[in-house]
């Protein structure tokens, strides 16, 4: 007599090798998408994550002639955007476009009602970008040099802005902070748009900003930049120095601007995404917005995206650790 074991594992095999089987597996992304996609932006309108969900929202509409809407739920410093799709069904109509503050840095500063690593898969990775520290135009400061010595005489007198609690330009704005024993005072805003207004205004004295908002904002000479983040100069900034040239350790890692997706969402329905929205990022109407800073879109896979959102997020956790960096 057969054992049972082997008569059982020679059916499955036959079930894995049947054509149905396999055709049931490959196409189960087939009638995507059959509904409207929501693109979630946790930050208000008119800032450059807004403007780029905008763009992937239009390209999808005509790629797919689906209906595709940008949905701004700004707050918390991007938790309660970043909450709202990890708890969503994930069939691949949420979708979140964001940035790396509430997925590698907020959960080492307070508790997030969702795990970033756990609830949430990456989907695909927009482009890197680096910060850059601002000053308003108006400011006698005209280099970092001369940010340094305005710091040591007006120490406990300074203030800085971010783009939300806990995020990239927070968390460098503290450090810098620290560094130069400034005592300035954080003032965080719910995105780049309302922060660059009021350092424009000279409301603040200092900014670190994404080199999207920084280039569009310098050229119309509304600011004035003084160093970057990351371990190069941009192309669009060749004047503007790195902090490493400037011998200020610590600001090696930039930013990013990436699509993810509640955990869960089908291989096949993730692939496609992933696939199209590679397509668009080569499309003129991004590239043009991209290379207006010296950046351009990237082509990691889904694999890939997700080991660097691991990596960085200990990389995040042991630069906050180590420098002390909290919420007020």
């Amino acid at each position: 007599m057969i054992p049972m074991r082997i008569i059982l594992a020679t059916l499955l095999c036959v079930s894995l090798s049947n054509p149905a089987h396999a055709q049931s597996t490959t196409t189960a992304g087939a009638d995507y998408p059959s509904k409207p996609i929501k693109l979630v932006v946790p930050f208000p309108p008119g800032g450059p994550m807004d403007t780029l969900a905008r763009l992937i929202s239009a390209d999808l509409r005509k790629r797919w002639n689906a209906v595709a809407v940008v949905e701004n739920r700004p707050g918390a410093g991007t938790i309660i955007g970043t909450d709202a799709v990890a708890k969503s069904v994930p069939d691949g109509y949420t979708l979140l476009v964001t940035s790396p503050a509430g997925i590698v840095q907020l959960p080492w500063m307070q508790k997030v009602p969702y795990d970033p690593l756990k609830d949430l898969q990456a989907i695909s990775v927009i482009t890197y970008l680096p910060q850059v520290l601002a000053v308003p135009a108006t400011s006698s400061i005209r280099s970092f040099a001369d940010f340094q010595a305005y710091a040591a005489t007006h120490k406990g007198s300074m203030s800085f802005a971010s783009i939300g609690a806990g995020s990239t330009s927070h968390i460098y704005g503290e450090l810098l902070n620290g560094k130069l024993s400034a005592q300035a005072v954080h003032s965080p805003y719910k995105g780049d748009a309302p922060a660059m207004m009021d350092l424009i205004a000279g409301r603040v004295d200092y900014l670190f900003i994404s080199a999207v908002s920084a280039v569009t904002f310098a050229e119309r000479g509304s600011i004035r930049l003084l160093a970057i983040t990351g371990t190069k100069r941009l192309t669009s900034l060749p004047q503007v120095p790195t902090f490493k040239e400037l011998g200020i350790q610590d600001f090696e890692l930039v930013g990013w601007y990436g699509v993810l997706s509640p955990t869960g969402v089908p291989a096949p329905i993730a692939e496609k995404l992933h696939k199209t929205l590679q397509e668009a990022y080569r499309t003129k109407a991004f590239s043009d917005f991209l290379s207006a800073a010296g950046i351009t879109s990237e082509s990691l896979s889904r694999s890939e995206f997700s080991s660097q959102v691991k990596r960085e997020y200990e990389a995040w956790g042991r630069l906050i650790r180590q420098n002390h960096i909290q919420l007020e």
